[in-house]
């Protein structure tokens, strides 16, 4: 079963119910566990904890953001964790991070984008190779850094990311990329057409790259309990400009505009009412579990080729993070998408 399991950066929950949700991941057939890193907890650190936790799952950022790293840094961190988990590194996510957070929190603007993601991809890589490192670029500059490892580490680079440009320079550079928890099946066609010209205009197979995608998961024996979770994510998304590329290709432009209004008012209650139905059944999956492992078969029939499971909760306050995430695993215990 190709599966992720995500545990997202502003989850604040307990490392240790963390690392029993990703043992039972494993136990239950996921093939990743991949860890999200924004402001909160250091994605390499908790992902080393489960690593020494569990024997056969694969790991995956997803993503981390390039703005708060150098691109040594990042490159020890996922060759540190290949080694802690026996080549376990299924994949290393990068993405360039939400403009609020990276500007607010960490005081760094966001520029030159592709420039700088091309620029970090092209490091990273050199410093798995096995060897020795010689570079200048526009942004760093090295002179011979000290191979990491004494042999090469094929560690697979996605591109976590919503903007045409940054998918085309994915099809040109990237092994896959990582869409966002809201999309649409037409946003979907429109991601893989921008990556296919891009990987085409340098030679490549389009089809060799991974099309990951973040799933905002819902699950409960009530149906309205799993709708009032997903309802939650799907606000909390919808609040990013950073997602309007993705809007953009929906019917839904004009009530996104009223949540948005709302939600910024403060009027929270007005916004989460205004996500309507057809909103749920194509951002989301939700439900029991049976619903959800149905629907979860026809989100993936977007294009998808490989689910990451972003485990949705509506009482965090009430301390059942836990639970909840176990639910989720237990729902998806011997899934396949056909």
């Amino acid at each position: 079963m190709k599966l992720a399991l995500m545990f997202f950066s502003v989850l604040k929950m307990p490392i240790d119910d963390i690392v029993a949700c990703s043992v039972a991941a494993e136990e239950t057939g996921f093939s990743h566990v991949t860890i999200a890193e924004s402001f909160y907890r250091d994605g390499f650190a908790l992902a080393s904890a489960i690593a020494s936790n569990t024997s056969s799952v694969n790991f995956g950022t997803s993503v981390i953001p390039i703005y708060t790293r150098t691109p040594f840094q990042i490159a020890m961190g996922a060759s540190t964790l290949n080694e802690i988990s026996h080549g376990r590194m299924g994949f290393l996510g990068l993405g360039v991070g939400y403009r609020n957070r990276t500007e607010q929190y960490f005081g760094i603007k966001q520029a030159q984008r592709l420039e700088r993601m091309r620029e970090y991809v092209g490091i990273i890589k050199q410093l798995l190779s096995g060897e020795d490192v010689t570079y200048h670029g526009k942004f760093f500059s090295l002179e011979k850094f000290p191979r990491l490892s004494a042999q090469p580490q094929e560690i697979p680079i996605y591109f976590g990311s919503s903007a045409p440009k940054m998918l085309e320079l994915a099809g040109k550079v990237a092994d896959g990329v990582i869409l966002n928890s809201i999309s649409t099946p037409e946003y979907v066609k429109f991601a893989c057409a921008k990556i296919t010209d891009g990987a085409r205009s340098v030679g490549r197979d389009p089809s060799k790259i991974e099309i990951a995608h973040s799933v905002i998961y819902a699950v409960a024996e009530d149906s309205q309990e799993a709708i009032e979770a997903a309802k939650e994510d799907i606000l909390f998304y919808l609040s990013y400009p950073e997602l309007d590329p993705v809007i953009e290709k929906s019917t839904f432009g004009a009530e996104v505009l009223k949540i948005r209004e709302s939600y910024l008012k403060g009027d929270k209650e007005a916004a989460l009412s205004l996500i309507s139905s057809e909103m749920l059944d194509t951002f989301s999956v939700y439900g029991t579990p049976g619903e959800c492992r149905e629907r979860l078969r026809k989100f993936i029939g977007r294009g998808i080729t490989l689910p990451i499971i972003r485990v949705s909760m509506a009482s965090r306050e009430k301390r059942q993070e836990k639970a909840i995430f176990l639910r989720a695993v237990e729902s998806l215990r011997g899934w396949r998408p056909d």
